[in-house]
């Protein structure tokens, strides 16, 4: 009995590692760059070189072994669940589910940052020389920087410890005030009617950073109405009678960095009957725009002849349908993953090309930082040709 107890551990664990190890080999429940926000090790290949060999390999099994996805998830889950907390160093986990993001987008703290005179000159002298470069081609310029959460929900759901002063003036606002003297028509402040719109419905994803649907489209709504404003002889047609339904959106960027599969959920208003535009071919000028943008172009034959190009970071994903039920023609130009370039950054030679009626520039608000170039830093260096008036 005895001898049958000391072979039984030994036993037990040589069956789990070999079970292990086969199951592995196979790729059982293997976890994905996804799952760990990461890149993973993968198999490794043969060099001539047998450490190098063990040292990929004992890489690819510490990644890839069976089970480890499930005991990542439990861990995770058990963190978030029981603590309010994450190991993501760049996410807070608040109240009633909400998820922040510290230092997200080269944003150094929650709080509004005071920017300095020096910085909200070259940003000023920036948005002057696009403006000036853009009403010689009779393109009329608006910028929309769009609230970072925080802005419109940290106090109501951050953990005590943190906290957004709403009485001081968001990066955006600071520069809103040293250009509303010389650009009122350019400048689009949202803030105040999402933080109104927002008692009453989530604009924002719990565990995402982005905008919902429904949040972009009040933005929207402010844009329209300071069109109406300021250019009403071309302004977009009438956004058409629509329902708000549900909408799920998978996986969540606070999620993959938490290693957890949110599904977050928004409302999204849908035109009541149907979408009225189409997504024909692009105009030959689009083969201008720089390498790594997206393009997303729509034509809509059932309204007023205006046009109009969106240009900007991830934000502008959730306008583009929006924009395509109001403009005749719409050019939505992500350009996240473009180089960092000035000409990059401004697609000048686009511009000069299509000449749409308006050209709009949406950014987030944690874009407006004071950091090295490439950090998230509000494209404030202009090129050459626009620089130079040209």
């Amino acid at each position: 009995m005895r001898v049958a107890l000391k072979l039984l551990l030994p036993s037990v664990l040589l069956t789990a590692l070999t079970c292990n190890a086969a199951l592995t080999f196979m790729g059982w429940q293997a976890p994905s760059n996804v799952d760990e926000n990461r890149e993973m090790a993968k198999p490794p290949a043969w060099n001539d070189s047998l450490s190098a060999y063990v040292r990929g390999l004992d890489a690819w099994l510490t990644d890839n072994f069976a089970f480890r996805k499930p005991l990542v998830f439990a861990f995770n889950k058990a963190l978030y669940s029981g603590f309010d907390s994450t190991l993501a160093r760049n996410v807070v986990v608040g109240r009633d589910g909400w998820i922040f993001g510290a230092e997200f987008d080269g944003q150094g703290s929650v709080g509004p940052r005071t920017l300095s005179d020096e910085y909200i000159a070259k940003a000023k002298q920036a948005l002057i020389e696009r403006k000036a470069w853009l009403d010689k081609r009779g393109i009329h310029m608006l910028v929309l920087f769009m609230p970072t959460k925080t802005a419109i929900y940290g106090n109501r759901y951050m953990p005590e410890s943190w906290h957004f002063d709403e009485n001081l003036p968001t990066e955006s606002e600071q520069l809103y005030k040293a250009l509303n003297d010389i650009m009122p028509e350019s400048i689009v402040p949202v803030r105040q009617a999402m933080i109104q719109a927002s008692q009453t419905a989530e604009l924002y994803y719990r565990t995402d950073p982005h905008a919902t649907q429904h949040g972009t489209f009040v933005a929207f709504q402010q844009l329209a109405s300071h069109i109406e404003r300021y250019f009403p002889q071309i302004a977009p047609s009438a956004f058409p009678p629509y329902s708000l339904k549900i909408d799920y959106y998978q996986p969540t960027a606070f999620g993959r960095m938490m290693g957890l599969p949110f599904q977050d959920a928004s409302w999204v208003p849908v035109p009541d009957g149907e979408y009225r535009f189409t997504s024909p071919p692009p105009p030959a000028s689009t083969a201008l725009l720089p390498v790594g943008s997206r393009l997303t172009y729509y034509e809509n034959s059932h309204v007023r002849k205006v046009k109009v190009a969106l240009m900007g970071d991830s934000f502008t994903n959730r306008m583009a349908a929006i924009f395509g039920e109001v403009f005749s023609q719409s050019a939505t130009v992500n350009l996240n993953n473009v180089f960092e370039d000035p000409d990059d950054k401004f697609p000048a030679a686009f511009l000069d090309a299509y000449r749409p009626d308006f050209a709009v520039f949406l950014f987030v608000e944690s874009r407006l930082v004071e950091c090295s170039q490439g950090c998230g830093e509000f494209p404030i260096i202009n090129p050459d040709v626009v620089r130079s008036g040209e």
